[in-house]
């Protein structure tokens, strides 16, 4: 079974990549680009690259099984709430786990994992 990997970061700290799949799992786990931004855009930002990197690796939001959201202060709940209904699927909405959390950025305002089904890469 082959990795597909997606996203790689060389810039700072540890040399990552932000996505990974092997077989029918994807996985995609990021912080926002801008770490500048407010809440809502990091917010924003998080899920158009996961949207994106899944995409790269053969699947889609519509795909995803489970999210684990860390938040760096439980106050941000709140803000959100209405940027994750806007970019979930309604009909079918995966599972969620929000927590607090202390990141080893602490710039960022939150960070995103979501695992998702994709088409396994050919034998």
């Amino acid at each position: 079974m082959s990795i597909h990997k997606t996203g790689r970061i060389d810039s700072w700290g540890p040399k990552i990549f932000l996505g990974s799949a092997a077989g029918d799992i994807a996985s995609v786990c990021l912080t926002a680009p801008d770490k500048a931004a407010d809440f809502a855009t990091q917010t924003r930002d998080i899920l158009d690259v996961i949207d994106d990197l899944l995409g790269q690796m053969g699947s889609g939001h519509d795909q995803i099984v489970q999210v684990q959201v860390w938040l760096a202060d439980m106050g941000d709940w709140p803000a959100f709430v209405p940027v994750w209904n806007d970019w979930v699927d309604p009909a079918a909405p995966p599972g969620l786990s929000v927590v607090q959390m202390q990141a080893s950025r602490r710039d960022a305002l939150l960070e995103i994992r979501a695992w998702a089904m994709r088409a396994p890469d050919p034998a």
